[in-house]
């Protein structure tokens, strides 16, 4: 099935750009959801879990890349087109490394850059098996997102702000992020993330989320798959739902790409 780019200017809209993929007639298709992997920034771990990425590729139909893969905050590459083209090469390899799957590129907060959207739009035109633009995804009763709709308050216009506040964020000084990855080898990341995501907190404002958006495209759910939080989550049952969520790719962390049969 080719899939197409989304223009999804988050600059100029308040709602989510949410699809619900194509049902192919009683058949059932392997995804897999790999998110947070924060390549670029010196904390995340992404290269030491390559070998599980392409086996979980490799068992799936669809890759949904689930936000945050690429770090342009914190990005140790350089100037940010450097960056850029650095997170199109990569995403070029998985893609041509597969030339039978099919791969869905769902935009977190930390790569939510302006000028890495319009040049992911670009480079996704002429590729038919790449799907860009979206925050969330939907495949009959399970609804994939990168998990930030929670912040600001969990309405759609809180969440056009949040990711406002990300767009145009340069790049970090490298002060700061000597600051930064002091935190990190204090495990001082740890602590925050179980306090602002705890997870029956969450679970239960991204099951309001849900429980606002059309319901013509979001419903019947019963599972939830996301990533954000940097917590890991397998099969935990709340607000009617079923949650999932892989850990992320950072120092300290646990990461495990979530695999499911639709």
């Amino acid at each position: 099935m080719p899939l197409r780019s989304y223009n999804n200017d988050m600059l100029h809209q308040h709602a989510p750009m949410i699809m619900r993929w194509p049902n192919e007639a009683n058949s059932s298709t392997r995804f897999c959801f790999v998110s947070d992997l924060h390549c670029f920034s010196s904390r995340s771990t992404a290269t030491q879990h390559e070998s599980l990425i392409e086996q979980v590729i490799d068992r799936s139909d669809v890759c949904v890349w689930g936000g945050d893969l690429f770090d342009f905050r914190w990005s140790q590459v350089g100037h940010e087109d450097d960056s850029i083209e650095a997170a199109l090469e990569w995403l070029s390899r998985f893609y041509e490394a597969y030339p039978t799957k099919q791969f869905v590129f769902l935009t977190g907060n930390h790569d939510a850059h302006g000028g890495f959207a319009e040049r992911l739009r670009e480079w996704g035109h002429d590729r038919n098996r790449f799907l860009c633009g979206l925050d969330a995804l939907v495949v009959r009763d399970t609804v994939f997102l990168h998990g930030d709709v929670i912040e600001g308050g969990g309405t759609d216009i809180a969440f056009a702000n949040y990711r406002r506040t990300w767009q145009g964020k340069p790049v970090a000084h490298p002060h700061a992020s000597k600051f930064y990855d002091a935190a990190v080898s204090a495990r001082l990341h740890q602590a925050v993330a179980m306090s602002a995501h705890r997870r029956r907190r969450t679970c239960l404002r991204l099951a309001r989320w849900i429980n606002r958006q059309d319901s013509a495209l979001l419903e019947p759910i019963e599972r939830v798959v996301f990533g954000h939080t940097h917590r890991q989550i397998e099969r935990y049952h709340n607000a009617g739902f079923e949650f999932h969520n892989g850990g992320a790719a950072i120092k300290h962390v646990k990461f495990k790409p979530v695999e499911l049969v639709i």
